[in-house]
């Protein structure tokens, strides 16, 4: 099944819409690890919308950017222009259904133009799990495949996050970020635990978001979850190392 992105897009903005939280990825306590054998951007700004003047003139605009406020609209540029790019979405049904098999949460499935959902329920928490791929091969990116890897990886984690409801990135106690890339192939993490109180009970929380391109496939899994039982967040982790476990690197 091969589908372009007009729809995609759609359904991600629906989604994002009933969403809570930020949409930033958290920066605390980060740790990065890269190992690179082909050029590559190993720090990429969250993909945040970079506020544009319309009277003032593009030149004058970057000349007074910040550096970071320059990489994130480097950033959103690059998104843009990804999604306007000839891609297509290939279907990934039968890995969500081989790895839902030892699934040990309520769980449904929604599947949107080349988007599958699992939504997870459980006694005392629920989460979400986004499953795609996306061929490239007849796109016109003209990025470093590093780049493309980690720049999509952020931009799919921070919308992962932002569906964390009531969460905000003081939250997370952890934060690692690792990018990989090795010759015609590359790899993305990032993920975030945290422990919150409401005053009455504590939430365990978890996001993470796994990308992986080769062969000009890149297949991403992204979570995220939400319980006031530490072992149902322990449960969830284990099922995004089984779906990690069917993506080949």
């Amino acid at each position: 099944m091969m589908k372009r992105y007009a729809a995609l897009s759609a359904a991600i903005i629906m989604m994002s819409l009933t969403a809570c939280g930020t949409f930033a990825p958290p920066q605390t306590s980060e740790t990065t690890a890269t190992t690179t054998a082909v050029t590559e951007v190993t720090t990429v700004p969250p993909v945040t919308t970079v506020p544009m003047d319309s009277s003032v003139s593009e030149t004058t605009t970057k000349a007074t950017m910040s550096e970071d406020e320059k990489k994130q609209l480097a950033a959103n540029t690059f998104i843009a222009e990804f999604f306007d790019s000839a891609i297509s979405f290939e279907d990934k049904s039968a890995l969500t259904k081989e790895v839902l098999k030892k699934c040990p949460f309520e769980h449904s499935e929604e599947s949107t133009n080349g988007l599958q959902r699992i939504t997870l329920k459980c006694d005392n928490g629920s989460g979400t799990i986004d499953v795609l791929c996306i061929d490239l091969s007849n796109s016109d990116l003209d990025y470093d495949l590093g780049y493309i890897v980690s720049t999509f990886g952020d931009y799919y984690y921070g919308f992962t996050v932002g569906n964390m409801q009531g969460v905000t990135e003081d939250n997370f106690a952890t934060n690692y970020r690792l990018t990989n890339t090795v010759v015609t192939k590359g790899k993305y993490q990032q993920y975030g635990s945290l422990q919150k109180s409401d005053g009455m009970a504590n939430q365990f929380g978890y996001a993470e978001t796994y990308a992986v391109l080769v062969n000009d496939q890149l297949t991403v899994v992204s979570g995220q979850f939400l319980s006031t039982d530490m072992m149902e967040r322990q449960s969830f982790t284990g099922l995004m190392t089984e779906f990690k476990g069917k993506i080949p690197f």
